[in-house]
């Protein structure tokens, strides 16, 4: 295709293991677009990538940052559970998978394949490694009820739908800001050097979304109330 568009001298495609990879020059740009959750060897890749930036480079990335496998952690499971007791059973089919979940089950996809195999160190070792610039959190209740295996469950076209997602997205962003949960999205731009002024969302900062070990969930859920769908 690159060769279609006559764009093929300016691309060079390498197939190797990421794993071990060593590159072999400086970059003004690194990009890892939803990627590093697959990855094992962390430590030597992001070690790689300070080590082939130019000074003023920029690593770019969108990635998955929860718990690894894309589990949800215990204070984000106990609110998960409280709504899926407010779903009607026809909202608890999993398309992936195939089946009706009336207990929703906090499945590791990590057990197949590397889905989310070493997801919940990415942030933690980038922030020891580089500095960041931008960083957009976000996401982690709201992941269960719009992504592949329910999302399809939910009718745009119905308010009452409308009106329960919108429910868990504020009660999502709320309990984040709040340091009640950890966020499982981030959108970020990453530099050597200290930058002159980061970019974030209100005080949402790195550090502050790494999930602390003795985290837990510092509101009951009974504070939560959501209307489910008809």
């Amino acid at each position: 295709m690159a060769a279609e568009k006559g764009i093929s001298d300016r691309l060079n495609f390498t197939q190797i293991d990421i794993n071990q990879w060593q590159p072999e020059g400086k970059y003004d740009v690194v990009i890892a677009a939803h990627s590093l959750h697959h990855f094992l060897a962390l430590e030597h890749l992001f070690n790689a990538i300070r080590g082939c930036l130019n000074e003023n480079g920029y690593f770019l990335n969108h990635d998955m940052i929860g718990r690894n496998g894309h589990m949800r952690w215990p204070e984000a499971l106990e609110i998960v559970n409280m709504l899926w007791t407010e779903l009607p059973d026809d909202y608890k089919y999993n398309h992936l998978q195939r089946r009706v979940e009336l207990t929703y089950e906090n499945f590791d996809c990590s057990t197949d394949g590397f889905e989310g195999i070493r997801a919940q160190n990415i942030l933690p070792l980038l922030i020891q490694r580089l500095q960041f610039v931008l960083f957009v959190p976000f996401g982690n209740l709201i992941d269960i009820f719009v992504d592949r295996c329910f999302g399809f469950n939910f009718d745009c076209a119905k308010s009452s739908d409308i009106d329960f997602i919108d429910r868990v997205q504020r009660m999502d962003q709320e309990a984040i800001e709040a340091g009640r949960i950890t966020p499982t999205h981030m959108y970020a731009a990453m530099k050597i050097s200290k930058p002159s002024e980061q970019h974030l969302i209100k005080h949402l900062t790195p550090a502050f979304c790494v999930r602390k070990i003795n985290q837990r969930l510092i509101s009951t859920c009974s504070s939560f109330k959501v209307s489910a769908p008809h």
